[in-house]
């Protein structure tokens, strides 16, 4: 009967040494009080870690955004997207009109180098018929009688260009008239000094400044 006593004796020694340090929880009960104090503030400390780790995250993270806020931010950026697309389309246009102005500004400095300069056009000027010499050869056709031959005479006497004005020949209606200018005179201006001193209508048929030859015309009216 002892000798069977003996292993129960060990079994509860084994069983006791559950400690790093050997101790006899059996034999010493404060011990594990003590080690049960440490486990709850081990516990408390992990409580309080994880609780500060919790408030962290939930202030790093942000606040919760309405569907409404949320849809008004991705019209936002939709619009933002077609501005910068727009913007992008605008400059390429810009450049390429900056490219063709500066190739017509280039092509046009070429063409004024390379062109000759023009010279200015001038009205073209009526011959005169010079002064002096043995004057000019007028005939007048059309004469309306002897008295429209004496009128033009008249008229071209008291031009202040004209020096002399001598009647050559009146036959069928024409005459010839020696005509001296003192200044040189034009065609269009010997006829209507005569038109203007007979008040009738006088033209020029032909001017010839090189022969000294000039013909006039009366017309009716």
């Amino acid at each position: 009967m002892a000798g069977m006593a003996l292993p129960r004796r060990m079994r509860r020694v084994d069983v006791a040494r559950g400690f790093d340090d050997g101790t006899d929880m059996s034999d010493t009960p404060s011990s594990a009080g003590e080690a049960a104090d440490r486990a709850a503030r081990i516990l408390a400390q992990a409580l309080i870690e994880a609780e500060v780790i919790i408030a962290a995250e939930r202030d790093a993270r942000p606040p919760a955004v309405s569907p409404q806020v949320l849809e008004a931010l991705e019209g936002f950026g939709s619009v933002l997207t077609q501005l910068v697309e727009h913007t992008e389309r605008l400059a390429q246009r810009v450049a390429i009109l900056s490219d063709s102005v500066s190739a017509l500004a280039e092509q046009q400095a070429q063409a004024a180098i390379t062109a000759p300069p023009a010279k200015p056009q001038l009205p073209e000027m009526e011959p005169s018929f010079a002064p002096g010499g043995e004057g000019i050869d007028v005939t007048i056709a059309d004469v309306p009688g002897f008295q429209g031959l004496m009128e033009i005479q008249r008229a071209l006497v008291r031009l202040s260009q004209v020096q002399s004005a001598a009647v050559r020949r009146y036959q069928d209606d024409e005459a010839a008239i020696q005509l001296v200018l003192s200044q040189p005179m034009t065609a269009a201006a010997i006829a209507e000094g005569a038109a203007n001193g007979t008040g009738r209508t006088i033209v020029v048929d032909e001017s010839r400044t090189d022969t000294l030859r000039l013909r006039l015309r009366f017309l009716p009216g």
